[in-house]
């Protein structure tokens, strides 16, 4: 998920805070996400998207642990928060990227 939907939804859980907790339920878990799950293939793909140099992948079979088809269930968000993402994989891929070069000089003490 692109960092400014994460900052999006936290802005809208501020903004609803009030309406949404209440002495009987002070607090609540609500996921952010997409709603849907992105495979290592996808991922891999988007990310080839907007690099210069592609990734090269190998094939495997799953280890022991790894869970098939996770994703978030976000109707939560969108019916308490109103929030939903805006950006796709790429577009957080692309940000993040576009992040590195500069992050030390933004970030200096």
């Amino acid at each position: 998920m692109h960092v400014w939907d994460l900052a999006a939804a936290h802005l809208a859980a501020i903004d609803r805070f009030d309406s949404l907790l209440t002495e009987s339920e002070p607090s609540m878990a609500i996921n952010l996400g997409t709603g849907s799950g992105t495979t290592v293939r996808e991922l891999c793909a988007a990310f080839n998207q907007v690099v210069d140099t592609p990734l090269t992948t190998v094939d495997a079979e799953p280890r022991p642990v790894d869970v098939a088809g996770g994703y978030t269930k976000s109707d939560r968000a969108q019916k308490l928060l109103r929030w939903t993402p805006a950006f796709s994989l790429t577009e957080g891929i692309r940000s993040s990227l576009d992040w590195i070069p500069v992050r030390d000089e933004l970030l200096k003490d």
